[in-house]
C-alpha cells in the first residue's frame, strides 16, 4: 500500500443525470448499496481485463467484484488529515455538489480514470466551451508537487501516474 496517491476532488454534476448514475454515484460515496448495473462503467475493466497476467504459470488469474472509489472515511494513513466524500443537492444551478479528498492506490486507477471521465461529461461546467475550471488536485503521498485537474471541454485532464497505470483506457 506504499503507492498512495491524494486525490482532492471538486465538482458540479447536472441535474440530468440517470437515476442509475446517481446510485453508482452514490456507492461510490458510500452512500448507498452497489446497484445491480454500473452505467457509469466503473466495473467494465475487471470483466475486459481480470486481475493477473495469464501468461504468468505463478499468477493468480482473478475476477475480482468492483469496488466503490470513494468510500473511505476517518483518518487518512499516508497523505494526513481526513479521508471524506460527500454529495449534496443544489438549488440553484440544479444539480449535485460533489467533494471528494481520498488516497487512492494504483489498482483503484482504472476506475478512479472511468469517474473522472463520466464527472467531466456530466459536470456543469462541460458545455462551456474553451474555458479552464480547477476541477481538483492529486499527488503521490510522499510529494509536494501537485497535478492539478483541469475540467475543460469536456474532459478532465488526467495525471501522468493514472495514464501510465491504465493502458488498456477505452477513451484513448
Amino acid at each position: 500500500m506504499g503507492d498512495m496517491y491524494e486525490l482532492v476532488l471538486s465538482a458540479d454534476v447536472r441535474v440530468d443525470i440517470t437515476d442509475d448514475e446517481l446510485a453508482e454515484l452514490r456507492w461510490h460515496l458510500g452512500k448507498g448499496p452497489r446497484p445491480e448495473r454500473l452505467p457509469i462503467g466503473t466495473g467494465d475493466h475487471l470483466a475486459t481485463y481480470p486481475l493477473g497476467d495469464p501468461d504468468d504459470p505463478g499468477c493468480e488469474w482473478e475476477d475480482e467484484e468492483p469496488e466503490p472509489v470513494f468510500a473511505r472515511r476517518g483518518v487518512a494513513g499516508r497523505v494526513g488529515g481526513a479521508l471524506v466524500a460527500e454529495l449534496f443537492r443544489r438549488e440553484r444551478p440544479d444539480g449535485w455538489s460533489l467533494t471528494v479528498r481520498q488516497e487512492v492506490h494504483p489498482d483503484d486507477f482504472y476506475r478512479l480514470r472511468t469517474l473522472l471521465e463520466w464527472l467531466a461529461r456530466s459536470s456543469l461546467n462541460a458545455r462551456t466551451p474553451g474555458t479552464e475550471f480547477l476541477a481538483g488536485y492529486m499527488r503521490f503521498h510522499e510529494s509536494v508537487e501537485i497535478t492539478p485537474l483541469v475540467l475543460r471541454d469536456g474532459r478532465i485532464s488526467v495525471p501522468e501516474a493514472i495514464a501510465s497505470h491504465t493502458p488498456h483506457w477505452q477513451g484513448d
